[in-house]
């Protein structure tokens, strides 16, 4: 399947996330201001190597690597003269074991740059890694149970200086909150003209907070270690704990399987 032109929903989003930076801001519950206190950012000693930059000369975006020859990133993810590089070090992007290339790229069939539902791609390596040290799979969830109220962990890269030009330079694991879609409804980013369905959730460390940075794209984040949910939007950074959008992966494993399979 071919991947769209994006630029439309991506011009959309930054008007609108530009806009919530400076919505009035709502203050959380006195359980969530207790549970968001815990969440401290993570040590980033160990990198994930289950990350994958996804480098486009459009928007660069970061991958899940979910099998030896497959990874999961956002739909809504241009990526037109795409490499592809492993984040096998803390330091910088290693260039993988060979040249990586896509073979293959495949939008869920049901998603469209006019909503934020089921934005899910899945691509194809041009061969499988070798999994060691350096190269590590995620593992998928294994139920749709409603996770609210757990700690989760959004893995990322981003840029010290916002207006970098280089490769992204700091990789952060960010403890957050999976808060229920209402409390976020009610955060700054409730003037999001998005629908939120029941195959996305929200997740950060405060509903009150909102950041600036510039960070990749399509971060995954991950519940008990199982890969839960592929960063659909945001009105700032979530590698800092602010509220992110994300597809909820448990509702799509099925399909995820599927293309694998078939392909």
């Amino acid at each position: 399947m071919e991947i769209t032109d994006m630029s439309h929903l991506f011009l959309v989003f930054n008007i609108l996330t530009a806009t919530a930076v400076t919505t009035k801001t709502v203050k959380p519950t006195p359980v969530q201001v207790k549970l968001a206190q815990q969440f401290n950012q993570m040590d980033s000693k160990t990198v994930p190597t289950f990350l994958v930059f996804l480098n486009s000369e459009y928007e660069p975006c970061l991958g899940t690597l979910i099998h030896k020859q497959w990874v999961l990133t956002a739909a809504h993810c241009f990526l037109p003269f795409l490499e592809i590089n492993i984040a096998a070090s803390k330091e910088s992007f290693q260039n993988k074991i060979g040249n990586l290339r896509p073979m293959l790229t495949v939008q869920h069939p049901d998603f469209s740059r006019d909503s934020a539902e089921h934005d899910l791609m899945l691509i194809k390596l041009n061969h499988p890694q070798k999994l060691n040290d350096q190269v590590k799979l995620v593992v998928l969830p294994n139920s749709t149970d409603d996770r609210r109220g757990e700690k989760c962990t959004v893995s990322g890269w981003g840029w010290e200086w916002k207006n970098s030009n280089t490769e992204p330079d700091i990789q952060i694991n960010q403890t957050v909150f999976w808060f229920p879609n209402d409390d976020c409804q009610e955060s700054p980013v409730r003037e999001f003209p998005v629908k939120i369905t029941e195959n996305m959730f929200c997740a950060g460390s405060s509903l009150e907070s909102t950041h600036t940075c510039k960070e990749l794209a399509a971060a995954p984040i991950l519940c008990q270690n199982q890969l839960h949910g592929i960063l659909s939007w945001s009105a700032g950074c979530i590698l800092r704990g602010d509220i992110g959008y994300y597809t909820r992966v448990s509702h799509y494993t099925d399909w995820i399987h599927k293309v694998i399979h078939s392909n």
